[in-house]
């Protein structure tokens, strides 16, 4: 089993937390805790040790970690994996002033699934991570929204019964309610 330290650096940005234990809002402070956690199974097994933020609160002594650390275990667990963090996601997503829904029409990504890789919800798939490389290079991206605006002229003039089976009129509909032909879905050629 191996063991790996993230070198994420943990936010020194000071907000005032309230406490959840006691509510008391300004008496939370932060100090750095060395946390080692199991990551993967079998012999895949890794301890991997990233540095969270502990909030303290002074009036009531309760200590707790918050969704900053829960982020901070996610990069970590991403920076092992060899995959884009959250926010290199977010970034390359932005990079092109892009809101997630223009990101996922331009790209075919879903909005839903864009919204779990930058919320630390979910890791990319090693094939996504590479997709998601190559969006970051602008000419790939250009050539994917040259594609995505062709792709839309031309499907609307696509006939959209010229598929493999034929539509049914509404006299075909007719004459099988009134037991008249039977009724059947047939390939054309």
């Amino acid at each position: 089993m191996e063991s790996r330290t993230s070198t994420t650096p943990m936010s020194t940005e000071n907000r005032d937390y309230a406490c959840p234990q006691c509510g008391e809002t300004g008496a939370v402070t932060t100090s750095p805790y060395r946390h080692t956690f199991r990551y993967g199974s079998g012999e895949s097994t890794v301890d991997l040790t990233v540095e969270l933020p502990l909030r303290r609160c002074s009036t009531c002594e309760f200590e707790f970690l918050d969704d900053e650390a829960e982020h901070l275990e996610h990069e970590a667990i991403c920076a092992h994996l060899g995959v884009l963090s959250p926010k290199e996601i977010r970034g390359i997503r932005e990079a092109y002033d892009l809101s997630r829904n223009e990101f996922a029409q331009v790209t075919g990504l879903g909005e839903a699934t864009l919204n779990r890789w930058e919320n630390s919800i979910k890791i990319q798939t090693l094939a996504n991570d590479r997709y998601l490389r190559l969006l970051a290079l602008p000419l790939n991206m250009q050539r994917l929204k040259r594609f995505g605006s062709s792709a839309q002229t031309s499907s609307s003039s696509v006939n959209p019964n010229g598929g493999k089976f034929q539509a049914l009129s509404e006299s075909d509909i007719a004459r099988h309610q009134q037991g008249q032909g039977s009724f059947s879905l047939r390939k054309v050629a």
